[in-house]
């Protein structure tokens, strides 16, 4: 009996340890966080507010015809000027495509530097949003970082009652800026957009995410309670 009670005690040490060492050895990549960074939460919630005041005030707001149509948009808060006069600017935001539903996709998370925009007198930071009228441009172009005003061209954008005709030839990115209280159409010509690997890690909870991954959902992601507001601002903006 000895002998039997002594053989059941290794074995059931040899399956703790066998499973340790499976936990040990599962890919990083397929344990999703259950909840994601706060940092990046805020960061969604902080494009959910500029994009609610972009679109609130009837008289300067961006078209609804421009976000019914638009197949991507990019909404920057906070673009900051990095030098007095002169020097770099540079902000954090997400991006958003339709997809074959014409729904929105969830957001990736990008970067804006540089940037020929600028800033109204007294104000220490930019709000930035970008309507996307070509999807492929945004697919494409996000493979790798890409400049506004480049092989991407860029307009400031119609704002309340103006709106564009569709046969009328546009650019594939309208652009809107924000500065100081202050509602502008401002063509951002050399701004850089750059896909931000690490946020996207934090939000979702994997690693090595690609662009066409967060757009397609594939595989599945979660979806944070914090994108409910996102997509309802998207729905009013477009109303």
């Amino acid at each position: 009996m000895e002998l039997g009670f002594v053989i059941g005690r290794l074995c059931g040490v040899g399956a703790v340890m066998g499973g340790a060492i499976a936990l040990v050895f599962i890919p990083y990549t397929t344990l999703a966080q259950n909840t994601p960074d706060s940092r990046m939460v805020q960061r969604v919630e902080n494009a959910t507010f500029v994009l609610g005041e972009f679109t609130f005030n009837s008289n300067n707001r961006i078209p609804p015809k421009i976000i019914q149509r638009a197949q991507g948009i990019a909404i920057i808060p906070n673009v900051v000027q990095a030098g007095f006069i002169f020097g770099g600017r540079r902000g954090a935001g997400i991006l958003l495509v339709r997809n074959e539903n014409n729904e929105w996709s969830k957001p990736a998370f990008i970067t804006m530097t540089g940037g020929s925009f600028g800033l109204q007198i007294g104000a220490q930071s930019t709000d930035v949003v970008l309507a996307f009228m070509d999807k492929s441009v945004v697919r494409r172009s996000l493979r790798q970082s890409f400049r506004l005003g480049g092989n991407v061209s860029v307009a400031a954008g119609p704002v309340g009652g103006e709106v564009v005709s569709p046969t009328d030839p546009s650019p594939q990115v309208f652009s809107y800026t924000r500065s100081a209280g202050l509602f502008a159409g401002v063509a951002l010509e050399g701004a850089k957009i750059g896909f931000d690997q690490t946020a996207n890690t934090q939000f979702y909870g994997r690693r090595n995410l690609t662009p066409s991954q967060i757009f397609e959902n594939s595989p599945p992601l979660p979806s944070p309670p914090v994108l409910n507001g996102l997509y309802n601002a998207l729905a009013r903006a477009a109303r």
